[in-house]
């Protein structure tokens, strides 16, 4: 697996340097590292959520964005201003033109969260876990949420795979949290092999229900004694249900398989009997990945949505591989109104901004 990601050119030298560099920023605050298919956005901003309310100064470090790149780096729920992230990513250029933008983007997370003097630092990988750039750190915590198939090209056809990499953040002897869907061999076999003590957390029905408690259990690891938190936060396009203009709209990235079925079957679950009109974006590299029979059963209508964004698929070319000729998103609201439907949007993460402007608004737009 690590060979496989080194063919596509990933790799950690260069966050080495950087970090070296900087005199090793990350080594100035608690670090929680977390991984997996779903459900790691969930769980960091939880885990953060919580930290905070327990009375430490808590960065927190995800991907992707929604609406800007300062989403991606916060410091008890406000989000690093323009002025610092300039000034960290005046001085990270200096050092490195070579640095790719995750990459950038991590060492400037660390540097902000050193010189903030946060007392933690909830770290969520950006792809994988071998070669991530985030990989570079030693967290007191490892978290591993699922394992599923996505991004099989960097990461594997097999779940055993998509394991191996992921199990590359577990550290000698540093306590794993492993949701139950991450239990696979590959990763148990690094947790003996690293005598790293790992505890399995048992199945939930709701989605939302496991990732809680992957955050609660991460949190009284860290302190027996906590009570009375809430973990109820979400991140943006998280089962994030919004009521306009007579219509119920639910934004979520979920964008593969696993994903997909964890959202439709909470739809359906709290909407029973209201049809399902969705709306779905994919990245040109998901062409191969995408669950299209999940997609066309479990929707009554679906319309193929894009902007302009050269990493999405146009929609031309998802419409044909949806079967779907839904051309006119005024149209294809107008029906959903008539139906009483649900309208679910859903896909990559690049299209939800842009959905909510174009949705939310009450101006026709035809895309």
């Amino acid at each position: 697996m690590q060979d496989l990601m080194q063919r596509r050119g990933a790799k950690l030298e260069t966050m080495r340097e950087l970090e070296a560099s900087f005199q090793f920023p990350s080594n100035s605050f608690r670090k929680i590292h977390i991984a997996g298919t779903n459900g790691k956005g969930s769980v960091s901003t939880k885990i953060a959520s919580a930290l905070t309310q327990l009375g430490y100064k808590t960065g927190l470090y995800t991907s992707p964005h929604i609406h800007t790149f300062h989403e991606r780096i916060q410091i008890d729920g406000q989000m690093i201003s323009k002025d610092d992230a300039s000034f960290f990513l005046t001085k990270i250029l200096e050092i490195s033109r070579e640095a790719t933008f995750f990459e950038i983007i991590t060492m400037l997370a660390f540097l902000y969260f050193q010189s903030k003097k946060v007392d933690f630092a909830v770290i969520e990988t950006g792809l994988g876990g071998t070669l991530d750039a985030t990989n570079i750190i030693m967290p007191e915590l490892s978290i591993i949420t699922s394992i599923s198939y996505d991004h099989m090209h960097i990461l594997g056809n097999s779940l055993e795979e998509i394991a191996e990499n992921k199990a590359g953040i577990i550290k000698p002897n540093t306590p794993l949290i492993l949701g139950y869907r991450a239990a696979l061999t590959p990763i148990l076999k690094k947790a003996i092999d690293e005598k790293s003590p790992f505890y399995v957390l048992p199945p939930e029905s709701d989605w939302i229900e496991e990732n809680t408690n992957i955050a609660k259990k991460a949190i009284t690891h860290l302190f027996p004694n906590a009570k009375d938190l809430d973990y109820s936060l979400l991140p943006p396009c998280r089962f994030e249900v919004v009521e306009s203009d007579h219509l119920t709209y639910i934004f979520d990235i979920a964008h593969n398989q696993d994903g997909l079925e964890k959202l439709f079957e909470r739809v359906s679950k709290i909407y029973p009997d209201r049809k399902i009109f969705t709306l779905f974006g994919a990245c040109k590299d998901k062409c191969a990945d995408l669950p299209v029979p999940f997609l066309k059963n479990h929707s009554d209508e679906i319309f193929p949505f894009d902007i302009e964004n050269p990493r999405l698929m146009r929609r031309e070319e998802l419409g044909a591989i949806l079967d779907s000729d839904w051309k006119n998103l005024d149209l294809f609201i107008d029906l959903a109104k008539k139906e009483s439907a649900i309208v679910v949007v859903t896909g990559s993460a690049y299209i939800m901004a842009d959905a909510k402007t174009i949705l939310l608004s009450n101006i026709p737009v035809t895309v």
